[in-house]
């Protein structure tokens, strides 16, 4: 939904915040993608001019970074439901449902998936942000299950680069495809996890 428009304002305290400037670049990039985001078109649907907006981002680098730590405010449940797993069978039911609403997600915000592609870091987890809190409480939730942390760091890490992959190449992927495919990953990471917890 995208926020109703303000009257224009030129001065640094006009109650936007760093929450609301993510919300209004990912309404953006919902539609025009991640090429066409400008600092003036956030501003303009946060009601404000663009001067404003750099008191909070410098450029549109910035602004992207933003974007990228807190892309997944929606999935909060999902982070919810991390906390409540009790078996990797339940791990990998919710992953396989993630993985097929983040594809969703990712269609209806063109670039957004190329660029946290390349956003993809090791210690993603740590920090502020909703990028951060998915990411961690995903590896914690294998680690409660009997994971050992390096691994599941590694097979999280995997797992989140092989489904990004496949959402950039999405192109020229079908759905039926896309859902194949994760299955027979899901199976071969389910095998792997079964065996470092027994």
């Amino acid at each position: 939904m995208t926020p109703t428009p303000r009257p224009p304002s030129s001065h640094a305290a006009a109650g936007i915040t760093v929450a609301a400037i993510a919300d209004a670049a990912l309404a953006a990039i919902r539609d025009v993608g991640v090429e066409g985001l400008t600092m003036r078109g956030v501003a303009e649907r946060l009601g404000v001019r663009a001067p404003t907006l750099y008191h909070h981002v410098r450029n549109k680098a910035e602004l992207l970074d933003l974007v990228a730590r807190n892309a997944f405010d929606e999935f909060a449940s999902d982070e919810a439901a991390y906390d409540d797993l009790r078996s990797i069978d339940e791990w990998i039911a919710l992953t396989r449902t993630g993985s097929l609403e983040f594809r969703a997600f990712y269609a209806d915000h063109p670039g957004l998936a190329a660029l946290m592609q390349a956003k993809v870091t090791p210690d993603r987890d740590q920090g502020a942000g909703s990028r951060a809190l998915l990411v961690r409480v995903q590896i914690e939730s294998l680690v409660r299950l009997g994971v050992p942390e390096p691994q599941a760091r590694h097979l999280f890490e995997a797992t989140s680069r092989w489904g990004l992959a496949a959402v950039v190449a999405d192109s020229t992927i079908t759905a039926d495809l896309f859902t194949e495919g994760l299955d027979l990953f899901l199976a071969g990471l389910r095998a792997r996890l079964i065996e470092l917890t027994t």
